[in-house]
């Protein structure tokens, strides 16, 4: 895939067809962007266990999840060797333990065995002059994603609309297996996130602690999202 990279204050901006796919920051701290959201929501709901990515891309979420105070080990995959590789470089000395794979994600998923107790869907594709949510992201992911888990784990989906601007159904089933589930919608960009799992019940517990963990990172999107419980 090829990426056009930008030069920021803090690090690279990577991108395709104008849509924003990693902010590689060159040392710890906030982008300021989704990247702030999921990486604190990673250091707020994770438990003792694995923690993976499916859609690495430049690694624009490990400087604020090693900001918000994560430490732990990553587990990651991609199909993207050349963006990785400007990781690697730029933020090897900082980012901790980073087990890169390079492969098809539900592929790789599937030959997982039930041992992680945290996945993040951060997949993309370019498609017709844009960038868009492969179909495996609404269709096979999430099921996929519930069965990788270790009882209690949580699931992380980041979310963009379809080419026709329409949000497809996510699988139903993460509200009847992993307990309670949130979307949050982002003033500042078109993403909803969905998170599944975890031991925060209400969407005024997630929305009051989500908040707080963004502004201990110093992020300004703590201001900037609203959570309301369920699917979509």
């Amino acid at each position: 895939m090829t990426m056009d990279l930008q030069r920021t204050r803090g690090g690279i901006r990577l991108s395709q067809h104008g849509v924003v796919i990693s902010e590689m920051r060159l040392r710890p701290g906030p982008t300021h962007s989704v990247f702030d959201i999921l990486a604190s929501l990673v250091a707020l709901l994770s438990s003792p266990g694995r923690v993976g990515i499916l859609g690495f891309a430049g690694g624009g979420m490990m400087a604020p999840l090693r900001q918000a105070g994560f430490s732990g080990p990553v587990d990651a995959v991609d199909l993207d060797r050349t963006s990785y590789g400007l990781f690697a470089r730029h933020c090897g000395d900082w980012a901790g333990e980073v087990n890169w794979h390079q492969g098809d994600a539900v592929e790789w998923l599937r030959a997982q065995e039930r041992t992680f107790s945290m996945l993040v869907e951060d997949l993309s594709v370019p498609r017709a002059g844009d960038v868009f949510k492969p179909r495996v992201s609404w269709e096979v992911l999430p099921e996929l994603m519930s069965q990788r888990l270790v009882p209690g784990g949580v699931a992380i989906l980041n979310q963009i609309p379809d080419e026709d601007g329409s949000w497809p159904q996510t699988w139903p089933g993460l509200s009847r297996e992993m307990g309670p589930v949130f979307t949050l919608g982002l003033d500042d960009f078109e993403n909803r996130i969905v998170v599944a799992g975890g031991n925060i019940r209400t969407a005024r517990s997630m929305a009051a602690r989500l908040r707080a963990a963004l502004r201990r990172m110093g992020s300004r999107q703590a201001g900037r999202l609203h959570v309301r419980t369920g699917l979509g």
